[in-house]
């Protein structure tokens, strides 16, 4: 799932590493066409958001994805045949909608496999993808940039990376299970012990079955919204940062080809705020177990929204000092230090996935997280304004403001989340002789007293 994530986010970043290698010049791009090139990518995404929902519910979770990554590799090595603006947005709009089940769906699989202590560091791990990608995204850019060839640099570019990504689709079909129940790579007795595992997080099974109760209790979660609006305020800034990343690297004055240097230390720097934070949440609920003498998998990782607010204010950090100087070098490492936010995003699926219970109301409030990916991420470009370049204060500004909003609406869900668990420690009673059935029965966290929290 790392080397997935890795060539996804890497396959995104191909639009904005074209800008640098004559893409806007070629497809005759002027005005707020590119920002609209960029935007149209999350429409797409956002209309397949639910579809996709429904067949991560219905349909075996590993083939699912497996296809749909395939898809994804072949229209992004069809966006190589675009002539003009209008075929641009063809293939990013569909880009958009084949990339709609990747997220949502390894965020399944992982509460799928693990525990609600196990999770965040293994939703960090593969979603450090996105990061490394920044890296080999620098290195292959700058090799590909040097190819002299009657195609254009930037449609190789889109053609290499999307036959890396088939290749890695048909290795995903192949070896990607659905489920522990199905997984040809362990043994009869270690499916027994995944699903003996399972029954700690208190949060059910999948199951197969659409329930129309639990959809309706996820609309009327206030969890599901402040996730919502922790996810929207958190990609308008990603929406601007990764659209305009190198036109911003341009414009401090680099040519083109140490454009593609200088963005490396940037993705070196993010999964190492990303390990760390993730990590710490992995080990705190042990920490929690010897001091509360509570099982770990039923403790809550405190630190986890201490990492939130940790990445904020360095993200924060960075935006000011971005908006505020004027040396290449202090604007420099203010972008390599607002980039970290997007270690928060790991977190807050594993937030998702260790705090709803029932697989459909974990697939809605899942959905609902990515349906404001989208359209923060969508909004997010469309406040760079090419006149501004290559400062881009009003962008820079908005993502300030966003990371402010963002971190006040997770500590506003922390301290929910204690007062609920307070809540149910002192009237709650365990049904003892129903144990069992209870921490493997497709409940949601409302409907089983027993589900404790983490926050």
């Amino acid at each position: 799932m790392l080397v997935a994530y890795m060539l996804q986010f890497l396959d995104k970043q191909t639009l904005s590493s074209s800008t640098i290698m004559g893409i806007i010049t070629d497809l005759k791009l002027h005005g707020s066409q590119y920002s609209w090139a960029s935007s149209c990518f999350y429409f797409g995404y956002l209309f397949a958001t639910y579809p996709v929902s429904l067949i991560l519910i219905k349909f075996p979770l590993g083939k699912s994805l497996s296809i749909m990554f395939l898809i994804w590799a072949i229209i992004l090595a069809c966006h190589a045949a675009s002539k003009n603006f209008a075929t641009l947005m063809v293939a990013r709009f569909f880009l958009g909608i084949a990339e709609a089940s990747i997220s949502p769906g390894f965020s399944l699989i992982t509460s799928l496999w693990y525990r609600t202590s196990e999770q965040p560091w293994r939703h960090g791990l593969w979603f450090c993808g996105n990061s490394l990608s920044s890296v080999f995204s620098g290195l292959i850019g700058y090799g590909i940039y040097h190819i002299h060839d009657s195609l254009a640099s930037w449609k190789w570019l889109f053609i290499i990376f999307g036959i890396l990504t088939f290749v890695w689709g048909l290795v995903l079909l192949w070896r990607l299970p659905d489920s522990p129940q199905n997984a040809k790579f362990i043994s009869e007795k270690e499916k027994k012990i995944a699903m003996h595992r399972l029954k700690a997080n208190q949060a059910g099974f999948k199951s197969n079955k659409l329930e129309l109760s639990q959809i309706k209790e996820a609309l009327l979660d206030y969890k599901t919204w402040l996730v919502a609006v922790y996810s929207l305020t958190t990609n308008i800034p990603n929406g601007g940062s990764l659209a305009f990343s190198s036109l911003i690297l341009e414009g401090f004055g680099f040519s083109v080809l140490n454009t593609f240097l200088m963005g490396i230390p940037m993705g070196i720097n993010i999964p190492i705020f990303k390990a760390a934070e993730c990590q710490v949440s992995d080990n705190c609920s042990g920490q929690c177990y010897q001091v509360c003498d509570r099982p770990p998998e039923l403790t809550t990782y405190t630190l986890e929204m201490t990492n939130f607010e940790f990445s904020r204010r360095s993200s924060i950090t960075g935006a000011v000092v971005i908006y505020t100087c004027d040396t290449i070098g202090a604007k420099y490492a203010g972008l390599c230090l607002m980039q970290v936010f997007s270690s928060g995003m790991p977190l807050s699926m594993a937030l998702v996935s260790s705090n709803i219970g029932g697989f459909t109301k974990r697939a809605t409030v899942i959905t609902g997280l990515f349906t404001c990916y989208c359209a923060g991420n969508i909004i997010g470009p469309q406040l760079f304004f090419a006149r501004e370049a290559p400062r881009y204060k009003s962008g820079f500004l908005a993502i300030i403001i966003c990371f402010a909003i963002s971190t006040v609406t997770i500590l506003v869900l922390r301290y929910l989340l204690i007062f609920e668990n307070n809540k149910r420690d002192r009237t709650s009673v365990p049904v003892e002789q129903r144990e069992e059935e209870l921490r493997l029965a497709d409940l949601t966290d409302i409907e089983n007293k027993n589900f404790r929290y983490a926050y």
